[in-house]
């Protein structure tokens, strides 16, 4: 009997993992200079919702002889003018019509805001979730010859890294009502669930946290107090030669934007104090203390939170955890910083501390993080604290020999860091919304950065809700970048806002950079005088009152999506709400019901 059994086991094994007809392309650099071209088939395995599906993986010791490698699956290839589209990590869909001579032949994708990409190809459709040393490859579609379409994972950090896990993705066939974008996202948001990467429900979490239950009902107001100038004068910064520090809003003055806030009548609003800090924001990270003199100075700021709580709002500090300047008290010839594996420090870009270097995680964490942010706790704040830049990059490495780190084990510590926050503030938050922290992370500024890249590549066709309907109703958020100031932006942000049902998100001086340099766009609020203040806070008055309309649905998971014709876009919630938008400057006819023009209508 026994020996029945184990032959029966090995069969089902065997029938699990048998090649399939789909395969892969390996384009192979080995670390010695040879190149190899090769294809491999993928296994079948099983099982996810009870359905088998394709995998492909490499060890660790193959791993380890490979300098560069591109991956390109079967089903990711396609004809100019076929019909199907290519989904993106960050929810941009790619459809495969001619381009001009003038098109980007290559688009690339910056890092994974998902781990999850799909294929929707001459009658077929997989979703693909990365498992193994997705840190390690960025994504891009090209084409080639002006003739194929092809969607190709490269791998071109593994001359530099020991791996440290097998490279691993699987293949997820998709049919029926399942096949298209929306269905890619509702089956990884079903593999986070089972595998443990997803936090608990918003619904489940408010009961046992009354700063989560507040913020699922507030708008989120930043205020920038001060800042040094972008783009700087000094790239590489001392006490001597640092330039002068714009002070736009003092301690004293936020007091005045929640009185405003109160007189209009917004009930419930959490701000966040950006650039309270010494020298303001991104001044002399990773030093927070002391607290900024020139807009009032530790004894100004305790005064200020007291107060803002008193009027029943939530306050919380911007901190920063990912960069390093040499202004800081700490430089120490970069000894914290983070090293390329040739020993090299990582150089970003000038900003207002000067040239912004990445910095060890291992030391962010141990170092800075544990001896400030209880500091800055103690200092009164509570709410959903910020975190900044945290969720929207991909974590750093460190080859530094002194305290060197992987991506994955980076990875651990950003989340170290969010989950950190929830015992001290009640809360966390961060700049954006990448997968790997979706457990520590209660609300993302701006699900995604990148929604207006329709707009600036020819490539790109739409962006899809495919972060929301994976993260809607576990993670707090708002659409993207772009719906910042929402209210009194153009239609298209305005609409977008409404269509994810977001989270409202203002921000007094966002626009502080050089013009055209301004990523949540040149709309802003600012409080130059009375009447300047009254008209910032009008605009969030609006949002506020409208969002009294949508404010259950942060409640809610986003079920399904989908273009009813052109210009007009439904957005399906799991209580059975629609949300149908028409970006269009015609009314809409709507199963009998109008939607104007530029505007939306919200049905059951």
């Amino acid at each position: 009997m026994r020996k029945l059994l184990f032959a029966v086991v090995a069969m089902l094994l065997a029938v699990s993992c048998c090649n399939s007809n789909e395969s892969v392309e390996l384009q192979i650099t080995y670390k010695d200079g040879t190149t190899v071209t090769e294809v491999r088939p993928l296994k079948v395995k099983g099982c996810l919702r009870g359905e088998k599906y394709l995998h492909f993986e490499m060890s660790q010791q193959e791993l380890s002889k490979i300098a560069d490698l591109k991956v390109l699956p079967s089903f990711a290839r396609a004809k100019v003018g076929e019909e199907g589209y290519f989904l993106t990590t960050e929810g941009m869909l790619v459809t495969f019509k001619p381009l001009s001579a003038e098109a980007k032949r290559k688009c690339k994708i910056p890092f994974n805001l998902l781990a999850l990409s799909g294929f929707k190809v001459r009658g077929t459709c997989y979703a693909s979730v990365m498992k193994g040393l997705e840190f390690e490859n960025y994504h891009f579609v090209e084409v080639v010859d002006d003739k194929e379409y092809q969607y190709v994972y490269h791998y071109n950090t593994l001359k530099d890294i020991e791996p440290y896990e097998p490279l691993s993705i699987d293949f997820y066939p998709l049919k029926g009502e399942e096949a298209n974008y929306a269905g890619m996202a509702r089956l990884y948001r079903q593999y986070l669930i089972e595998t443990d990467q997803m936090p608990k429900a918003v619904r489940e979490r408010v009961g046992e946290n009354e700063h989560l239950a507040y913020a699922a009902k507030a708008p989120e107001i930043r205020i920038r107090l001060a800042w040094k100038p972008v783009p700087t004068p000094e790239e590489h910064q001392t006490l001597e030669n640092e330039p002068k520090m714009t002070v736009a809003v003092t301690f004293d003055q936020v007091k005045d934007i929640a009185d405003e806030l109160k007189r209009q009548g917004v009930e419930k609003a959490q701000l966040c104090l950006v650039g309270w800090n010494v020298k303001g924001h991104d001044g002399r990270f990773p030093d927070h203390f002391p607290v900024e003199e020139a807009l009032g100075g530790e004894a100004k700021l305790r005064e200020c939170i007291a107060y803002v709580q008193s009027l029943g709002y939530k306050i919380v500090a911007h901190t920063c955890r990912t960069d390093i300047y040499e202004i800081s008290k700490d430089w120490n010839n970069g000894y914290d910083a983070a090293r390329k594996a040739d020993g090299s420090l990582v150089e970003r870009y000038p900003i207002g501390g000067g040239m912004m270097y990445d910095i060890c995680y291992k030391q962010s964490y141990e170092k800075y993080y544990k001896e400030q942010e209880p500091k800055v706790a103690e200092l009164g704040f509570r709410g959903l604290e910020y975190i900044d830049v945290l969720s929207v990059i991909y974590p750093h490495e460190c080859h530094n020999p002194e305290h060197p780190v992987n991506r994955k084990e980076a990875a651990e510590y950003a989340n170290k860091m969010l989950a950190e926050l929830r015992p001290m503030f009640g809360g966390s938050q961060s700049e954006g919304g990448v997968y790997y922290v979706a457990k520590s992370l209660d609300y993302a500024l701006y699900a995604s950065m990148n929604m207006d890249r329709i707009q600036r590549y020819e490539m790109l066709d739409d962006y899809v809700p495919v972060w929301h309907i994976v993260f809607n109703g576990y993670i707090l958020n708002n659409a993207g970048a772009q719906t910042v100031n929402y209210t009194i932006k153009e239609p298209c942000w305005y609409l977008k806002s409404i269509e994810y049902a977001s989270r409202p998100i203002f921000y007094f001086y966002s626009a502080y950079r050089g013009k055209g340099s301004n990523w949540m766009g040149e709309i802003d609020l600012t409080m130059a005088n009375k009447s300047d203040l009254e008209r910032s806070v009008a605009a969030i008055k609006r949002g506020y009152d409208e969002f009294q309309t949508l404010q259950h649905l942060q409640y809610e998971h986003l079920d399904d999506h989908f273009e009813v014709t052109d210009g007009v876009k439904c957005s399906v919630y799991s209580d059975g709400t629609c949300i149908v938008v028409n970006y269009n400057k015609e009314p809409y006819l709507f199963e009998g019901k109008e939607v104007p023009a530029e505007s939306y209508l919200i049905v059951k």
